[in-house]
């Protein structure tokens, strides 16, 4: 099912609006005709009650007597017309009306002498040649066509400048807010002439957003200070372990080995805890780090140490330079890897080296594994937006795929 497209507020009270108003145009063109209809029919019975009062003061009359070519006097019930004797009984009296809409007549039963039971006299109108036909009808549906138009397009100039106007502000704030990155805190700035609603709203907005700031601010101060705090001991393992190492013999060479590769990866860790901290994307001026296939097996023994009886299948399509610190790249890829290498099905890991991406593909294992924060995973996803890459981790048949899309780089073709 295909979704809806979104309306702006404007659509949303224009287009009602309009619809209603053509509405009301059709059922006041309705009410017209009908209102002349009645009028015609009161003004008719109006007039056939007249001419009963006029003749029922006159002497009886002997024959049918015409008024008008549609208005004739019957003296009495045998001389009115057989298909006026089907359609009304001798003992009827008083107004009636009867017949179809093409032969539409008009009786008035009356009696000349109420205390004389057999003095009734009837008022024929052929009412079908002085109602309103279709023509007369059409005609004032025209009439009434031409004289409303102008109104009604002013009505919808009106109705379209108060809803735009009552639309605007709403407007304002939508673009303000598309026109905005979406990693953007800016507060937004309330339009003038803001409804109360859109005030709280916008309020909220702006609260939240603030919010928002203040948390990733002090996610940004404990990173840095924390980091500032593990040099310290960082550095002092270090001095340890050269002191450890200058007399340790053979047997603690693994061990010593392994607190190294610890050592190192903390450092990579706090250095590029600081660069996160730090504000903005500062320009690389070292050396740019060479994604190849050495590289990727080197940091691949580093994660899993030279016990790991794992296996990484490199396949190099084009060899990536990427301007970026050593430390945080090193960070970036180890995480992928430790992802791939801990929480596998224990089969070969599959790393693909293109000219714009690096794709890392491990089976999953039957039961799930202990579940975790995914800090690892949190870590590359937030080094990928600091230089503008992106990372995805996806699950496709008992398949993890993790994939650094790398842009602003330097693809050098295979040798």
């Amino acid at each position: 099912m295909t979704p809806t497209r979104p309306r702006t507020l404007f659509a949303k009270m224009w287009h009602p609006l309009l619809a209603i108003m053509i509405t009301t145009f059709a059922v006041h063109a309705f009410l017209v005709t009908g209102t002349l209809q009645l009028g015609a029919e009161a003004q008719t019975a109006r007039r056939l009650e007249r001419i009963g009062d006029y003749w029922a003061a006159k002497s009886l009359l002997e024959e049918p007597l015409g008024l008008d070519p549609v208005t004739v006097i019957y003296p009495r019930y045998e001389l009115l017309p057989a298909k006026l004797q089907k359609m009304l009984r001798p003992e009827a009296r008083g107004l009636f009306e009867l017949g179809n809409r093409a032969e539409d007549y008009f009786v008035l039963a009356r009696r000349k002498d109420p205390d004389a039971l057999d003095s009734v006299f009837y008022v024929v109108e052929f009412h079908s040649e002085v109602k309103p036909n279709e023509t007369i009808e059409h005609q004032v549906f025209i009439w009434y066509l031409f004289g409303i138009l102008p109104f009604l397009v002013l009505l919808l100039w009106l109705c379209k400048r108060i809803t735009a106007r009552v639309a605007a502000p709403m407007r304002e704030v939508g673009q303000q807010v598309m026109a905005q990155p979406p990693s953007s805190l800016e507060p937004l700035t309330l339009p003038s002439g803001s409804s109360v609603e859109l005030e709280a709203l916008v309020t909220q907005i702006n609260s939240a957003l603030q919010r928002t700031s203040d948390a990733l601010e002090r996610e940004r101060s404990f990173t840095e200070f924390a980091s500032h705090e593990l040099r310290t001991p960082a550095a002092v393992i270090q001095a340890a372990l050269e002191r450890v190492d200058a007399c340790s013999h053979a047997g603690q060479a693994p061990a010593l080995a392994r607190a190294r590769r610890g050592l190192r990866d903390m450092h990579a860790l706090i250095d590029t805890f600081l660069q996160m901290s730090s504000d903005g994307v500062k320009s690389h001026a070292g050396t740019p780090v060479s994604i190849d296939g050495p590289w990727l097996e080197a940091l691949f023994d580093h994660v899993g140490g030279t016990a790991s009886d794992r296996a990484l299948d490199v396949h190099i399509q084009a060899t990536l330079e990427l301007d970026a610190p050593a430390t945080m790249v090193h960070v970036l890829f180890a995480n992928v890897l430790k992802n791939a290498l801990f929480h596998g099905d224990g089969q070969t890991i599959h790393a693909t080296v293109t000219s714009d991406a690096v794709e890392v593909r491990n089976g999953l294992l039957d039961a799930p594994g202990a579940s975790g924060f995914g800090l690892g995973c949190e870590i590359a996803r937030r080094i990928c937006a600091r230089f503008g890459w992106e990372f995805t981790l996806v699950f496709v048949d008992r398949v993890a795929i993790a994939r650094v899309q790398v842009v602003c780089l330097r693809a050098l073709p295979r040798a």
